[in-house]
């Protein structure tokens, strides 16, 4: 098998072809000249004249792979041969850093720090609704007052025709992983409005206060109570969000709903549960 000789690269003739097919030919020829090699690329109908007499030259045109393939092990051997030519390094040929520089570009990026929390997962599901009325043990009704954009339960006596301004009271029943039937979370809301019991701190105050809000569903918490039944008889409403603290009822009439500690000896905290149809 005949060796290769891999030409220098300063006596490489780039020359170029306007046809893709003839750019490199498989043969090469090397003359001296000024004691410097030249090599030159000849075309495959530049050879015809090597051929034997009588032989008549037939040119098969190369596939299209073979030919890529043969380009790139020729690339390949050429750049290999560069490797070891002194001075190669100071001249401008295309490596793997030019072709990363065009991929990854490196720019100064600027963003903003945004500060989340996960939401968390709300522990109650809700059951149901029922509709009641609800009085405290000495028989005081709830009813709704209004003034422009505040709103609040106060407890009364009504009788009469008056008994009209009682307010039905929506008992939205929840579930936990943890069933207790003697503790069993619910929302009160006005029925009609979308008005419900809210417990929540103000400045200034030590103890929470009972509000009517609109219910947020993404967090129940504060809206939640947990009703408790004693002696089968009475509900009281414990709020989950300030456990120890219940719904109650002055010993007066006409003072609003509030929130007070279970040692509380002045309010009222036992409810009675009417169904109301």
């Amino acid at each position: 098998m005949a060796a290769v000789e891999v030409p220098e690269f300063n006596d490489i003739s780039m020359e170029y072809s306007e046809h893709a097919e003839e750019f490199y030919s498989d043969h090469f020829s090397i003359q001296k000249k000024s004691n410097k090699k030249r090599v030159e690329w000849n075309h495959h109908e530049e050879r015809w004249s090597t051929y034997l007499p009588g032989i008549k030259p037939e040119i098969r045109k190369p596939e299209k792979h073979m030919l890529s393939f043969r380009k790139a092990v020729m690339l390949v051997v050429v750049l290999e041969k560069l490797k070891g030519k002194r001075g190669c390094e100071m001249q401008s040929f295309f490596d793997d850093d030019d072709l990363l520089n065009h991929i990854l570009v490196e720019e100064d990026l600027t963003y903003n720090e945004i500060q989340t929390q996960d939401a968390r997962k709300s522990q109650f599901h809700y059951n149901k609704t029922t509709v009641h009325v609800i009085r405290d043990y000495k028989q005081k009704s709830l009813a709704l007052q209004e003034f422009q954009d505040n709103a609040r339960l106060v407890a009364l006596f009504l009788q009469g025709q008056n008994i009209e301004q009682e307010a039905k009271i929506n008992v939205d029943t929840y579930l936990t992983a943890t069933f207790d039937k003697r503790r069993r979370p619910v929302t009160l809301g006005i029925s009609g409005r979308q008005l419900y019991l809210c417990c929540s701190t103000e400045e200034g105050r030590t103890e929470p206060v009972l509000s009517l809000k609109e219910k947020k569903n993404d967090d129940l918490l504060p809206f939640m109570f947990y009703k408790q039944l004693a002696n089968n008889k009475y509900n009281s409403f414990e709020s989950a969000a300030f456990p120890g603290y219940y719904i109650s009822t002055s010993q007066q009439e006409r003072q609003p709903m509030q929130l007070k500690p279970e040692n509380d000896q002045i309010f009222l905290r036992d409810f009675i549960l009417n169904p109301h149809f």
